[in-house]
């Protein structure tokens, strides 16, 4: 359990300061028309997701392409953004995580939420 908090906070750290760094603005209201979630992450962000998450979860990032990895981010931005209640949007992440028979714990599950919260 310490060694996924420290990858969280790790990650979270990685998170805020590359955020902090980009000087671009992709806030415009343009939403793409055939996207399966509501919400696409800017490219930069969901790859920074995609290492982090690989790097806390090994096992849920296991055999599952970046694609696949920044879907989870993507429709998670798309369930905040949609106003979802907290609890729904971290039940969604577990259903988005799961991989095979292994699915995020509530505590991995809430470490999502939090980073999703700084790159949507």
């Amino acid at each position: 359990m310490s060694r996924t908090t420290a990858a969280l906070a790790a990650g979270t750290a990685v998170f805020a300061l590359l955020l902090t760094g980009c000087g671009e603005d992709s806030s415009t209201a343009a939403a793409p028309a055939t996207t399966t979630p509501a919400v696409q992450v800017d490219p930069g962000k969901a790859g920074m997701f995609v290492v982090s998450y690989r790097n806390a979860f090994p096992k849920l990032a296991a055999g599952r392409d970046d694609l696949a990895v920044s879907g989870v981010l993507n429709q998670t931005c798309s369930d905040i953004k949609a106003g979802k209640a907290e609890a729904d949007t971290i039940a969604g992440i577990v259903k988005s995580s799961t991989n095979g028979s292994v699915s995020a714990t509530e505590q991995e599950a809430r470490a999502v939420y939090d980073m999703a919260k700084l790159m949507c």
